[in-house]
């Protein structure tokens, strides 16, 4: 690939696990514009990402060996804060850098984790949120934890909310869309997976 270091605008690797190596080789490739090593055994470190190092990227999508990466399988919940919050510097670092359908989850080997309630078809065990992903209202930028089938918890969010003195145009498309992820939140009260205990507490309040 360093053949082309000069010359080269995509890299685009899906579902090749015997791809290796660490992705900051390419860092110094000048006209990279998109750069996807998704499900591929790709390693590294988006903090080790420096204001010279993909100057020209506009698409990231990194896979889960990579920390940063997607489809990171998370311990802990209480792990997850860390993460994002260098997801959050480094986007902020490059604003028109686009983190290609990024998420994580919790690992089902995390003391976290439980298996949910099959007998109750909104809180099934494919309802418990245990997948994060990110979210954006207007320019402010924040994550959520979201089930597999579209169950969020509130949002947490980065940013602090836009300023009213903001050009009215801009301050609209933000509380509509930040109203829109509002709309979504099924785990009322809850910015991250309930405990196992309050996660029963929800399924007998929802048979009652």
């Amino acid at each position: 690939v360093r053949v082309l270091k000069d010359t080269l605008e995509s890299i685009d690797i899906y579902f090749c696990p015997d791809i290796e190596g660490n992705f900051m080789d390419v860092a110094d490739f000048p006209r990279l514009k998109e750069l996807i090593l998704r499900q591929t055994s790709v390693t590294g470190d988006i903090r080790d990402i420096g204001e010279r190092d993909f100057l020209a990227l506009e698409v990231l999508t990194l896979p889960k060996g990579v920390y940063g990466g997607s489809g990171r399988e998370f311990q802990l919940i209480s792990d997850v804060p860390d993460v994002m919050n260098t997801l959050y510097s480094f986007r902020k670092q490059r604003p028109c850098l686009w983190l290609k359908d990024w998420y994580g989850e919790l690992s089902d080997d995390s003391p976290d984790w439980y298996d949910g309630y099959d007998g109750e078809d909104i809180f099934g065990p494919d309802s418990i949120p245990f997948e994060i992903r990110l979210v954006a209202a207007g320019s402010r930028i924040g994550y959520r934890w979201e089930s597999r089938d579209d169950h969020p918890c509130e949002a947490i969010w980065l940013d602090p909310e836009p300023d009213l003195d903001s050009s009215d145009s801009d301050y609209d498309e933000y509380i509509e869309e930040l109203e829109e992820i509002e709309r979504q939140v099924v785990y009322r009260g809850f910015q991250q997976p309930p405990t196992e205990e309050e996660y029963s507490r929800l399924v007998s309040e929802l048979e009652d």
